[in-house]
C-alpha cells in the first residue's frame, strides 16, 4: 500500500504513523476517518488529507445511461485550503453520505452541503 497526500500542499507523514491511523480508523466503503486524516483508497494507493485543510465538502452525483441500464456515480468533492478541489469517486452513495455526516458530526468548521454553489 502506498500513501499519498491529496493535496500539494499537504505534509508528507511517516509511512508506519499513517500506517497505524489507516488501521484503526472506521470505514466507510473507499474511505476511513481517522483521527488527524481523512484516507481514501483507491486501488493499491491511499491518498490521505488533514481535516484541517478541509474547507468544505459535498456530495455530486453523475448519471449517464449504458444501452438501457441508468447508471449513477457518485463523488465526494473536498474544497482544501489551497484552493485545490479532490474528486473522490465511491461505489455507494451511503458511503459518501457516511463521510459528510462524520464531517459535519466531528468538525464544525468543514462546511457541508448537497449542491456546488452552496460554496460559491
Amino acid at each position: 500500500m502506498k500513501f499519498k497526500p491529496l493535496s500539494n500542499t499537504e505534509e508528507v507523514m511517516e509511512k508506519n504513523v499513517l500506517k497505524e491511523e489507516f488501521k484503526s480508523a472506521p470505514g466507510a466503503g473507499e474511505s476511513r476517518m481517522g483521527q488527524v486524516h481523512l484516507f481514501y483508497r483507491y486501488f493499491i494507493n491511499v491518498r490521505y488529507v488533514s481535516y484541517q485543510k478541509i474547507q468544505a465538502a459535498y456530495l455530486r452525483v453523475e448519471s449517464g445511461e449504458s444501452g438501457e441500464f441508468l447508471l449513477k456515480e457518485f463523488y465526494l468533492i473536498l474544497k482544501l485550503q489551497d484552493g485545490e478541489e479532490a474528486k473522490l469517486r465511491f461505489e455507494r452513495e451511503e458511503n459518501a453520505r457516511s463521510v459528510l455526516a462524520y464531517l459535519e458530526k466531528n468538525y464544525s468548521f468543514i462546511k457541508i452541503g448537497y449542491k456546488k454553489t452552496e460554496f460559491s
